[in-house]
């Protein structure tokens, strides 16, 4: 008696599917996307010295302002999420 299921591993579903030109602009935007947050990462090592040093900022002040952007960012990515959830699904 052979047990009979069907399930798809990875790789079988990825060549059911097929890659194409709209995978192809997912990677291109997934891959602009993890770009600019890099470079807000960067900015900010770099700009945090100067602005405590422009401003007179202790330690604990330059750390907060990089706390809250990205608190900023955590805040903005679940109102995002939660907007394209329920409005941007097809029903």
């Amino acid at each position: 008696m052979t047990d009979q299921t069907s399930t798809y591993t990875l790789d079988e579903a990825l060549v059911a599917i097929g890659f194409g030109k709209f995978q192809g602009w997912l990677i291109v935007y997934a891959g602009l996307g993890s770009i600019a947050e890099a470079m807000e990462v960067m900015i900010l090592s770099f700009i945090g010295p100067s602005v405590k040093s422009e401003w007179n900022l202790s330690s604990t002040q330059e750390s907060l302002i990089t706390t809250v952007v990205f608190a900023g960012m955590l805040i903005g990515a679940y109102s995002w999420g939660f907007i394209s959830d329920n409005y941007g699904r097809r029903y």
